[in-house]
């Protein structure tokens, strides 16, 4: 397996070695073995099988089983390709992992990791040092500039092999916020306070390797991710906070990778994403009661108007809309929260009558997904610059302060 540091030099298809201590093929059992395993452009692990099976042995029917400790638990291999070729003395036989990513235990507890982020946002070519609210260390190493390019990520935090990517919620939380999109974690090496690999993360967290859609970072932003980190992790802490804040990121990065498929599917996640915050503001933060909450006679864009007025909103809405402000004076004076409703259930219940422009779904998904990201500033408690998503004109790397006031 490849150390986190080596990762950067593997070519999509080149392979490497990989030790288990026990592979039953066909009923076959076999003792300490090499699997040659390669990672395709997604960060998932292809395990070749094809020199473990017998030449009399038929592909098609064997079962292969595979178990990296004797004790341990057989790994759940989907087989993915078997081909036999008279001219060659083994058949091809490929699998990928049922699940992913995979631990490989050795010791139940370290002290320190070093792992691979697959398809980060584009940082700056210098190191990143974050800390989340324990104080633990979190150390990014762009390796290239190019967006998507894979980064080192070292830490201080401590893990268990038992449930490694729980501890890990915050950052990743954090990293899917800050792409917009998932960010993969994986082929992570965890250390003991020997300094010795206590276990090992064989594949990646899910990660979205297209191209990402512009957002509130970018590097003009860079030099603020320590503060802004430590109080995503801070409010991320509290179980109410970080359940809203996890539901609100996931429909927010649903919404951003539906935009190159769908504007309209991705006004609905978007809508959805603001429903998650709203909501989590007006009962936690803004004291509405259950009986106010539940009240269906008032209308969700009376909803967002409150949670935004409650953080207290100091900015024109619609400044960086034109066609969004066009339509607003053609309907008498409706503002932005009535605005992204009515598309959203015109979109969702189909109005034939609806016929709006894609200039104005366009506008509408942008400053959706721009409040999302205001209301969780304003969750975490963070006021200063952002990129200002709105801007879909002109020079990119437009910023912009939160508009909120502090409260």
């Amino acid at each position: 397996m490849l150390l986190p540091g080596q990762f950067s030099d593997i070519e999509q298809g080149s392979k490497f070695s990989l030790s288990v201590e026990q592979v039953k093929v066909g009923g076959v059992v076999t003792g300490s073995t090499e699997i040659l395993v390669s990672y395709d452009e997604k960060g998932r692990p292809l395990l070749h099988l094809g020199d473990l099976f017998p030449s009399t042995l038929s592909v098609l029917s064997s079962e292969v089983q595979i178990n990296y400790k004797v004790e341990s638990e057989p790994w759940p291999l989907i087989i993915t390709k078997r081909s036999i070729y008279s001219e060659q003395a083994s058949p091809i036989v490929e699998a990928r992992l049922a699940r992913e990513p995979l631990v490989l235990f050795d010791k139940p507890n370290s002290t320190r990791f070093e792992a691979v982020l697959l398809s980060p946002p584009k940082f700056i070519s210098a190191p990143i040092v974050l800390h989340d609210e324990n104080k633990n260390k979190f150390e990014i190493e762009p390796l290239e500039t190019a967006e998507g390019a894979a980064c080192l990520l070292r830490s201080s935090l401590h893990l268990s092999a038992e449930d490694p990517l729980r501890p890990l919620s915050p950052i990743l939380n954090f990293l899917t916020f800050m792409k917009g999109c998932h960010c993969g974690l994986g082929n992570l090496f965890a250390y003991d306070e020997e300094d010795a690999v206590a276990f090992r993360l064989l594949g990646f967290s899910h990660s979205d390797v297209e191209k990402r859609e512009t957002n509130w970072f970018d590097i003009e932003i860079q030099k603020n991710l320590p503060e802004i980190f430590t109080l995503f992790s801070g409010a991320f802490s509290d179980d109410l906070t970080g359940r809203a804040l996890r539901q609100t990121v996931s429909f927010y990065r649903a919404s951003n990778a539906s935009r190159s498929v769908s504007v309209e599917m991705s006004i609905i996640a978007a809508h959805s994403a603001l429903e998650s915050i709203v909501n989590f503001v007006l009962e936690h933060r803004a004291g509405w009661s259950k009986s106010m909450m539940n009240n269906r006679s008032i209308a969700f864009s009376d909803k967002s108007r409150a949670a935004a007025q409650h953080f207290g909103v100091c900015t024109e809405l619609l400044s960086q809309s034109p066609e969004l402000a066009a339509f607003s004076i053609g309907s008498n004076g409706i503002d932005v929260f009535e605005i992204i409703s009515r598309f959203r259930n015109k979109l969702v219940h189909q109005d034939a009558k609806h016929s709006p422009t894609g200039i104005q779904l366009h506008e509408t998904w942008l400053i959706a997904q721009w409040l999302v990201e205001v209301l969780v500033f304003g969750v975490i408690g963070y006021r200063g610059d952002i990129i200002d998503r709105r801007v879909y004109k002109g020079w990119r790397g437009t910023t912009c302060k939160v508009p909120l006031s502090r409260s």
